[in-house]
């Protein structure tokens, strides 16, 4: 025969054994906000030999008149706010000057346990290094929208992404985030301009326009929200990066003397009727080619442009690129008469070939012409 003092310490080790166990699964994140959780524990005894009708705990309200008085277990599972940001692909987006529309792209992942909105948005760093480089300029017109994944092409910005925020995220589920940007027509060669992407959690339904607020106190009957994330804020974010790539030029003039009137080639002097080569060199310093070079050259007025000096006397102006074959273009005056691109109005030499010069990264491109001392 059970004891009473015995069917008590039954009921509670069964009690306990039950408490643990569902300790052990609720340690696992996922299970959904709103679920109701019921436990309840059995005894089986018997009286005399003979069984009795099992007992067990039942939350209040059970209708069991074999039940013990023992207390509510049953409970709603609460919403873990959680998130992560993350960029997407793993280096710097290399961007040209005056450059309009970039984009870095990102993930917004909600890690919680029940749907989330989120507000999104995008800054420009100040300082700081992202993939090895330090943030030396900035990006204009920053903006940010969310992939369409129902119309256009998945995973490409393109205008049928107009949304701004995420409205409503599902648990586990993730969104792709673009950051939209131009980038500045001063920006040069080798600068960097680091951005942020930030996303705050927000209430479902909203379009990103209600933050959530984490439940204070103790536990209510209710769903109540607790910030899971790392930072125990409900923001998370992550940074990328535009790197500017582009031609940088430098030009250098240098004159060399021909002749003159009396020595010739032999150690002449700058006399009137001295004939000097002027030689401007465009060097490519950068990391892009620099295409559609032209040139503009307006001489002293102590100085007369001289014709037919180079291809058989047939051209007045050379044009190399590198160590490549020259060309040869005939400056006259007034219009552009045989339409290669060079001409002359007044003291101004205007050198735009018909066929444009574009000066690789690290090569130069060469302007010769001569001219005369008045």
């Amino acid at each position: 025969m059970i004891s009473v003092k015995s069917l008590r310490t039954a009921c509670a080790a069964v009690a306990l054994l039950s408490s643990l166990a569902f300790v052990q699964t609720a340690a696992a994140v996922g299970t959904a906000a709103s679920t109701t959780v019921d436990n309840r524990a059995t005894v089986n005894y018997s009286v005399g030999g003979v069984a009795q009708s099992p007992i067990e705990s039942s939350p209040a309200g059970n209708s069991n008149p074999g039940a013990g008085n023992g207390a509510d277990t049953t409970f709603v599972v609460d919403n873990r706010v959680d998130l992560t940001v993350t960029e997407q692909s793993g280096g710097a987006t290399n961007v040209s000057p005056g450059q309009l529309a970039v984009v870095t792209s990102f993930t917004v992942t909600n890690d919680g346990n029940a749907p989330q909105g989120f507000q999104l948005s995008a800054a420009n760093l100040v300082g700081g290094v992202v993939f090895g480089q330090t943030d030396n300029t900035d990006v204009n017109a920053l903006r940010v929208f969310v992939d369409n994944p129902l119309v256009g092409t998945v995973g490409v910005y393109d205008a049928n992404d107009t949304d701004v925020n995420i409205d409503t995220l599902n648990a586990d589920a993730n969104a792709l985030v673009f950051i939209v940007a131009d980038v500045p027509l001063s920006a040069t060669n080798g600068q960097y301009a680091n951005v942020r992407l930030t996303a705050l959690v927000a209430q479902p339904g909203t379009a990103g326009g209600t933050l959530v607020t984490e439940s204070t106190g103790a536990d209510t009957a209710g769903v109540d929200i607790v910030f899971g994330d790392p930072g125990r804020d409900a923001s998370e974010s992550a940074v990328d990066q535009y790197a500017v790539q582009s031609a940088a030029l430098t030009i250098t003039k240098s004159s060399t003397l021909v002749s003159d009137p009396f020595n010739g080639t032999t150690n002449p002097k700058a006399i009137p009727g001295a004939v000097i080569e002027y030689v401007v060199t465009v060097a490519n310093t950068g990391s892009l080619p620099a295409g559609g070079v032209t040139l503009s050259d307006t001489l002293d007025g102590n100085l007369s442009f001289l014709q037919g000096q180079y291809n058989g006397n047939a051209s007045d102006v050379q044009i190399q690129v590198g160590g490549g074959p020259a060309t040869f273009c005939v400056a006259e005056a007034g219009a552009d008469g045989n339409a290669d691109g060079c001409n002359r109005t007044g003291q101004t030499l205007s050198v735009n070939p018909t066929v444009a010069i574009s000066v690789p990264p690290a090569q130069s491109a060469t302007v010769r012409f001569r001219v005369t001392i008045n």
